[in-house]
């Protein structure tokens, strides 16, 4: 999914002004889809008029992305900052943030130890703000039903940190009726500290294509959930957890 905030203004009124869209997302609206987006509410507008657009331009450059919603202003948000913490401390908030907090399903991260102006990037994805990251995660996964399984995270250097995890789940069907299921697949995150030993850079490689990725957040299913990573009470994990819905 693709949250870049672009700077060329789709100019039909049926599409909010805080959204920016690419000339092909405006020729589609105008084929007759007016009508029917008058009917759906702002936030799932935003995400099909993005869905037509993530569907036929999946390798588009992160440049030229389209945002699925609006994302808003870079803003403070969180406490203070923890300044000056070391690569190692950080490591360890960051497995925790991982591990217990879930965050990249949740949301749920130490909203201090990142740089407010802090790039997160991923194989489809490419956003420069703390806040802005923080409102795209809670747009995206259903924590009751999606599970981040960190493998590992150690220091690399005297400001990066590496970690590896496995993930996967439903979206949430408020923005996602149709119900999409991302089956559990494999990732990489490298953390870049700052001078002030805040976190600057969030870059993510993931076992699956971007082409991949989008075709399943734009796949209906039917059905019963089921989950996507399980554990038992002793706390082993496995992505055995049954047929997909």
């Amino acid at each position: 999914m693709r949250f870049i905030d672009t700077s060329k203004p789709c100019p039909s009124k049926n599409i909010t002004p805080r959204l920016s869209v690419p000339s092909v997302v405006c020729r589609s609206y105008a084929l007759g889809k007016e009508s029917s987006a008058k009917h759906v509410d702002l936030p799932r507008r935003n995400l099909l008029a993005g869905a037509i657009i993530a569907l036929t331009t999946a390798s588009v450059p992160p440049s030229q992305a389209v945002p699925l919603a609006p994302l808003g202003e870079i803003k403070r948000i969180g406490g203070d900052k923890l300044i000056g913490l070391s690569v190692d401390e950080v490591k360890d908030i960051l497995a925790k943030d991982l591990s217990v907090g879930q965050y990249f399903v949740t949301g749920n991260l130490t909203r201090e130890i990142f740089a407010d102006d802090c790039r997160f990037v991923d194989p489809t994805n490419d956003v420069t703000g703390l806040s802005k990251y923080v409102t795209a995660l809670g747009i995206l996964f259903d924590p009751d039903w999606s599970k981040v399984l960190l493998k590992g995270i150690r220091v690399t250097g005297d400001d990066t940190i590496v970690a590896d995890y496995v993930s996967g789940g439903y979206l949430k069907e408020k923005y996602f009726p149709w119900r999409p299921r991302v089956a559990a697949y494999e990732g990489h995150v490298e953390y870049t500290l700052n001078a002030q030993g805040l976190i600057q850079l969030q870059r993510q490689t993931w076992s699956i294509s971007p082409g991949e990725a989008l075709r399943q957040t734009f796949t209906p299913t039917s059905g019963p959930k089921t989950p996507v990573i399980c554990c038992d009470e002793q706390g082993a994990c496995s992505t055995q957890c049954g047929g997909a819905a």
